[in-house]
């Protein structure tokens, strides 16, 4: 062991190497960069022969190499304008774009060619290029989606322009498809809404889904779900304004009776609209019970003309029941709230109230002589009789 470790053994001179050998890598990569630049652009765009550099550059494009040929058709455009010739080499030089994947190029310079070149022999593929460079740009569903509406429009302005072309019924798919992925978007974001407790979002983005795409799928399932959010929103609303919302919740139940009278969900559909006949008349009584109190006359009276609208149109025994007493509540409400008024008048300011007090009882007694609130109704009028005598006998 220690002769081992005094020897000058060198573990790493058996792996060096000849010096020319060393340099040969370097031979071949110098070798490579010398070959490959005699076809480099910038050696195609010094020399001064524009047939050679149009010739290297359809070579280039043939063979894939767009990034190569761009510049030398940039030249050429340059070099050939207001001739013929930059008819074919604009062509090249959009399609190389395109080839390339760039697509916000390729899309502006295909409009620019047509516009240019109208009545070329490419004018018509340059066209239908255009719409295919926006195509291209079209992302998931779920990203923003100006490009998708832009290659529908543009697919449709080929059609309006060659509708006799072969590339139109391409072109009818490819808008077909673009708006399905439209329409998928529409439909997750109005789920969105939905799922999170965003009604009225929820509401209008399933009606803009039918007027949108009246062809899509399981539109009757939308418009149930149209029915639902309108319910869902007239419930979390402020009790000033669920009555209106629960009258737009049987517009849009009466729609889908309408058009899916033997659906599925025309039971779900039916007991809504019920619910929501109901819970109008509920919402007009609390509402009315909110307003100041020389206000609430006037709308308890308009709760009795809601009564009546929705009242006859209610189906269960039990929700009759709910709604006739919530009725006789609102009677009783307005004795006392009368009542109430000429209580806060002066003595000739209140009589006209005391006497709308009694006649707003005696509506009520004829309709309910035995309802819980008689006797309180009953102490009401006679107080009123009271004070009315008071104020006519000075």
């Amino acid at each position: 062991m220690e002769n081992v470790l005094k020897t000058n053994y060198n573990p790493y001179k058996t792996l060096s190497l000849h010096p020319v050998k060393k340099i040969i890598p370097y031979l071949f990569l110098l070798f490579f960069f010398f070959v490959s630049s005699c076809g480099t652009t910038e050696k195609v765009l010094r020399n001064a022969d524009a047939n050679f550099k149009y010739v290297q550059a359809l070579e280039w494009y043939n063979k894939g190499a767009y990034f190569k040929a761009i510049p030398v058709f940039e030249e050429l455009m340059g070099l050939y304008k207001g001739s013929k010739t930059t008819e074919e080499i604009y062509y090249y030089y959009c399609m190389a774009q395109y080839n390339q994947g760039s697509y916000i190029l390729s899309a502006y310079h295909f409009k620019n060619y047509v516009q240019q070149h109208p009545f070329s022999k490419y004018t018509e593929e340059c066209l239908f290029m255009h719409a295919k460079s926006y195509d291209r740009q079209s992302p998931k569903y779920n990203l923003d989606q100006t490009e998708t509406y832009k290659a529908i429009e543009a697919y449709q302005v080929f059609i309006n322009q060659y509708p006799e072309s072969d590339r139109v019924a391409l072109c009818n798919d490819k808008i077909d498809e673009l708006r399905l992925k439209l329409e998928t978007k529409a439909i997750k974001a109005a789920e969105l809404y939905y799922k999170t407790e965003n009604f009225r979002a929820a509401a209008f983005a399933y009606k803009n889904l039918l007027i949108d795409y009246p062809d899509i799928d399981d539109a009757e399932e939308i418009q149930f779900k149209i029915v639902k959010s309108f319910y869902k929103y007239a419930e979390q609303s402020i009790v000033s304004k669920q009555q209106e919302r629960y009258e737009d919740v049987i517009k849009v139940a009466n729609t889908f009776e309408s058009r899916y009278a033997n659906s599925a969900f025309m039971d779900q559909v039916k007991a809504t609209k019920e619910d929501a006949h109901l819970n109008s008349i509920k919402a007009a009584h609390h509402a009315a019970m909110l307003y100041a109190l020389d206000k609430r006359d006037k709308k308890l009276k308009d709760v009795f003309e809601i009564y009546n609208m929705h009242s006859a149109l209610l189906e269960t025994e039990k929700n009759k029941a709910l709604a006739e007493a919530l009725q006789e509540q609102t009677y009783f409400e307005l004795i006392r709230t009368h009542f109430l008024q000429a209580q806060n008048l002066a003595a000739e300011e209140s009589k006209e109230h005391y006497i709308e007090t009694i006649q707003a009882y005696s509506d009520f007694i004829n309709l309910y002589e035995t309802s819980k609130y008689s006797k309180e109704a009953l102490k009401i009028y006679n107080a009123s009789q009271k004070n009315l005598k008071k104020i006519s006998n000075g």
